[in-house]
């Protein structure tokens, strides 16, 4: 858990770090774990203790819960974290979200703590490019997630997307910019793949990206 520095009274936003995974993407350099989840209810009520202790009586105008993936843990255990950050009236509360775990079950859940935004991992829209960053999911649960966030009332969300996989045409990344769009999504943020030291895609240069193909 991190909070950013602020006057005693100014607003200041919080991030909250979840380092859990189903698998671990080829690319990921973060702090996360794919064989953790026996500590996933200890870590959260750690988090939960640390935020009562740092941020007092400061109300927060921000709130970001990423990872690893937040959306694979237990969404009422997220909704204990989120009841121990005190925020002000109309503050951005985002959950950053794998396709596979999205149903409106999970998104209403969300919607009770508090949440009033997420953030879905996309990466691409393209199957085998998905499948050469290490992706799981499909395509089709990115327009499913879609769908249960509008029918919950969510009307803020986000779409993260990668560019530059080994393999992916430009054709591909038109198809997947084609298929973000056709969602009409309030915000899309668009990354270049980086090779981060010590991934598996660091370790194998035959899939690191092209710059020139990037720079197209």
């Amino acid at each position: 858990m991190s909070v950013a520095t602020a006057e005693p009274r100014a607003p200041f936003g919080v991030y909250v770090h979840v380092p859990f995974c189903a698998a671990r993407c080829d690319y990921c350099a973060f702090a996360t774990w794919t064989d953790k989840a026996h500590l996933v209810d200890d870590y959260l009520r750690a988090v939960s203790l640390d935020i009562e202790r740092t941020i007092g009586e400061r109300t927060a105008a921000t709130v970001f819960i990423g990872g690893g993936t937040p959306s694979l843990v237990p969404a009422e255990a997220l909704a204990d974290v989120l009841g121990s950050i005190p925020t002000v009236d109309g503050a951005e509360i985002t959950v950053e979200c794998n396709p596979d775990d999205v149903d409106e079950r999970l998104l209403t859940a969300y919607v009770d703590a508090g949440v009033n935004r997420i953030s879905i991992g996309v990466q691409s829209m393209v199957p085998h490019v998905l499948t050469a960053l290490g992706r799981t999911h499909d395509p089709v649960n990115v327009r499913t997630a879609v769908a249960a966030a509008r029918a919950v009332g969510l009307a803020s969300f986000n779409l993260d997307v990668i560019y530059g996989a080994v393999g992916e045409r430009l054709d591909d990344w038109q198809r997947t910019v084609e298929a973000v769009l056709e969602l009409d999504p309030p915000h899309v943020s668009a990354y270049g793949l980086t090779v981060e030291p010590g991934t598996p895609l660091a370790a194998d240069p035959a899939r690191h990206p092209d710059d020139d193909v990037q720079a197209d």
